[in-house]
C-alpha cells in the first residue's frame, strides 16, 4: 500500500511540475522560464552532489552495542 502512494504521489509531482513549467512559459516570456528551469536545475546537480559527497565521507555507521551496566 505504502508502495502504490508513494509511487502516486511521484506521478503527481511530475505532472504538477510539468504543467506548472508549460503555464510559466504561456504566462511569462520564455527566456526567463528557461533561465529560471536551468538555474534551478543547476541548484539540483549542486545540491545532488553535495550530499553524494556527504555520503562518501560520513557513510552510515553501523550501529554500536549498547553499554550494558550489571549493578
Amino acid at each position: 500500500m505504502r508502495r502504490f502512494v508513494r509511487r502516486q504521489l511521484t506521478y503527481f509531482l511530475i505532472g504538477f511540475v510539468i504543467t506548472f513549467v508549460g503555464y510559466l512559459f504561456v504566462r511569462f516570456d520564455a527566456d526567463k522560464v528557461i533561465l529560471g528551469v536551468v538555474i534551478g536545475a543547476g541548484g539540483g546537480i549542486a545540491l545532488g552532489m553535495a550530499l553524494g559527497w556527504l555520503e562518501h565521507k560520513f557513510p552510515d555507521a553501523p550501529e554500536t552495542p549498547r553499554a550494558t551496566h550489571d549493578d
